[in-house]
């Protein structure tokens, strides 16, 4: 049986299509026809390493300027990038469907991967993920520069490597919003970018040093755009949020709350708020103090203090007057609580009306316990022989 022995790659011939002399290579830019032709050679080489050359060097040509043009010839339908780590490339017959969109010739989008490869640098698109983009502007109706302006800010939100889930979940965003036009995809990437800034600064201000959640910049365009906030009195909020031992947007979303339930959604509006909230603060402390109370009061009890202060009118002096007198009580806030009723029951307002209410209220005897049919119970008398039959001896 003869031998045959395998010719060096050089001694082949590498058959090239006269459609892509003549119809591809005459419109081909500098350089990337040689790219074509030496990686067609490799697979013509039978049992040649796919890796074989070195066609970078054999150019001159950087990774990058290759990139560039397999993926000029993936637009034209005459290959197919399956990877781009390492880099995977696949021939196709010339004139047939790259697949890369269903049903339309891959030259209808060669001004738009032109367009993503030098927003993408090295970054090289593979066959499937342009389909996707294709599929962003016949189904969400995106303008070409408006899928290029997404893939753009896809990569700079999620790296070099952004992975084609994350491009999709982009677009989607945008098609959610109404996005169609470069001018409105130009407007709705300031406008995220303006949030994420301002839930930003508020993990800054309390040292985080980390990106803002999705949660966290929900939160915060609800107090901006929803609740209607000034930046500044959010970031002011932030002072109260960090006497938390862990402040978080959790707990500022809860102060924010109390500020729109009291219409403090400017600076001015705001600042009047905690100032009345201080006063509050204050009251409570000085009552507790007056009180001989030795402990800071709770949200519930400064809430109820300035309730008497302020909705029932209770003057400081009268809430003092009953927080010198719950001193001995067991229980001195309860205390306060029972003698402020009564008096705001009894319409009293001044400590003098207090003092005569109470003295008045001292005067009046107690009232005669009610006898039961036990008090009523006839008492039988012994006789001395009796108790002594008893065993009881009245002398002892």
């Amino acid at each position: 049986m003869p031998i045959f022995l395998k010719r060096e790659p050089l001694m082949d011939v590498t058959a090239v299509s006269n459609v892509f002399l003549l119809e591809y290579m005459p419109k081909a830019p500098e350089g990337y026809t040689k790219v074509y032709l030496l990686g067609l050679m490799q697979t013509g080489t039978p049992g040649a390493d796919a890796a074989g050359l070195d066609l970078a060097g054999i150019l001159g040509m950087d990774d990058a300027a290759l990139v560039r043009a397999f993926s000029y010839w993936q637009t034209a339908g005459l290959v197919r990038i399956a990877a781009d780590d390492p880099l995977t490339v696949e021939y196709l017959r010339v004139g047939a469907s790259s697949g890369l969109a269903a049903g339309d010739a891959p030259r209808k989008y060669a001004s738009l991967v032109a367009a993503l490869q030098e927003v993408a640098g090295t970054r090289v698109f593979s066959g499937r993920e342009l389909a996707e983009i294709y599929d962003w502007i016949e189904t969400f109706r995106f303008e070409e520069a408006t899928a290029v302006l997404c893939v753009k800010d896809c990569l700079v939100h999620h790296g070099a490597r952004a992975k084609l889930w994350q491009m999709n979940a982009t677009a989607k965003r945008w098609a959610d919003a109404g996005v169609a036009t470069p001018e409105e995809a130009e407007r709705y990437m300031a406008r995220e970018q303006a949030r994420c800034a301002g839930a930003q600064q508020l993990l800054k201000r309390w040292n985080r040093n980390r990106p803002a959640t999705e949660d966290e910049i929900a939160l915060y365009v609800k107090w901006t755009e929803e609740w209607g906030f000034d930046a500044r009195v959010i970031q002011d909020a932030c002072v109260e949020a960090t006497s938390s031992a862990q402040p978080s947007f959790r707990y500022l979303d809860r102060i924010l709350e109390t500020y729109r339930l009291n219409g403090a959604v400017t600076e001015e509006a705001a600042a009047l708020l905690r100032r009345a909230q201080d006063a509050a603060a204050e009251l409570a402390r000085m009552l507790f103090e007056r009180a001989e109370i030795r402990r800071s009061p709770t949200l519930s009890q400064r809430e109820q203090i300035e309730t008497w202060h302020d909705k029932w009118h209770v003057d400081a002096e009268l809430l003092f007057y009953a927080a010198d007198e719950s001193r001995a009580a067991a229980q001195p806030f309860a205390n306060i609580k029972k003698l402020v009723t009564a008096w705001h029951s009894a319409g009293i307002a001044t400590v003098a009306a207090a003092q005569e209410f109470e003295r008045k209220k001292g005067a009046v005897p107690a009232t005669q316990a009610k006898r039961t049919r036990a008090h009523n119970h006839h008492q039988r008398t012994y006789s001395d022989a009796e108790l002594a039959e008893i065993g009881i001896n009245l002398e002892d």
